[in-house]
């Protein structure tokens, strides 16, 4: 028995020992070319809509993601850095650089993940006509640089497991600061609350047969702390107090709950495109155009 137990031991040793040189591997193969610990980050536009290059995000730690959409070991390891996006989402900046060529087939899976950072691309072929493969030398994806708040690279790595150990280490040693402050509405929560208490006026016809919903409202907050693209994102009806409702056909029933859809949704449009008494948000010590979401409800 004792024979047994002891070469299963072994067996399992064994095993763990394989699996941890096969993780090490990994860097050692594919990370051994990349840039080196010290090397300042070679620039590049992230953004060239609001003409915004890496070096834009000097004062923060940003996390590269080298990726495509085509590659099944990037979209294996898209939860983990949402996930990194998620845990630290005011203290790095992740910021996808993808060697997509198909520019529907890279937006598309932007959205389908729902990956909420800024994505580069040269939409190019990798390898023979991209030029950030060349700076960064990436000979295979997917590949991740974190680089500190003064530009220089603190090291790379194919494992997306690395790169969420290292930012916990450093957000346990403090070096992690925040870079984004939210927008804040006058007067806080309290004062969100009095605003649309003041403003919001029931629909009516939704008032006279004793409607209820629950909105969800996004819009932009300016540099200026102005509001801007007010939109509703969803609207449900939550009650309906009038019998005779309930005597309506399933089709009279649905469509009379998309009108009071349509009312909640136009009032919830009216009152906050006016909210302008708001503080911006600040990123990296600027004023920075952010979207905001605010749930409203409206029951009696």
């Amino acid at each position: 028995m004792k024979k047994l137990f002891f070469a299963a031991l072994l067996l399992v040793c064994a095993l763990t020992a394989g699996a941890q040189e096969s993780l090490e591997d990994l860097d050692a193969k594919y990370a051994a070319d990349l840039l080196k610990p010290g090397t300042e980050a070679p620039d590049f536009v992230v953004d060239s809509v609001k003409n915004r290059s890496l070096s834009y995000y000097r004062g923060a730690y940003v996390v590269l993601d080298f990726w495509a959409s085509w590659c099944p070991d990037c979209r294996k390891d898209i939860p983990k850095v949402k996930e990194i996006d998620s845990l630290y989402w005011d203290k790095v900046a992740v910021i996808g650089v993808s060697f997509d060529t198909n520019k529907d087939a890279w937006q598309k899976c932007i959205e389908k993940n729902k990956m909420y950072w800024p994505q580069f691309s040269e939409l190019k072929k990798w390898k023979k006509e991209t030029e950030i493969d060349r700076k960064y030398h990436v000979s295979w994806i997917p590949i991740m640089y974190l680089v500190d708040p003064e530009g220089k690279i603190v090291f790379g790595t194919v494992m997306v497991e690395k790169m969420k150990s290292k930012l916990e280490e450093l957000d346990k040693a403090g070096k992690l600061k925040q870079i984004l402050v939210p927008p804040t509405y006058k007067g806080g929560v309290q004062g969100i609350t009095k605003y649309l208490s003041d403003h919001l006026k029931y629909p009516k016809k939704a008032q006279k047969m004793g409607v209820t919903a629950k909105l969800m409202m996004s819009f932009w907050v300016a540099e200026d702390g102005s509001v801007e693209d007010a939109q509703a994102d969803s609207c449900t009806i939550t009650g309906c107090d009038d019998a005779n409702f309930a005597k309506l056909s399933l089709d009279e029933q649905a469509r009379l709950m998309d009108q009071f859809g349509v009312l909640f949704e136009n009032e919830g449009k009216r009152v906050v495109s006016k909210m302008h008494d708001w503080t911006p948000a600040v990123y990296i010590g600027r004023k920075e155009r952010v979207k905001f979401h605010l749930p409203i409800t409206f029951r009696f």
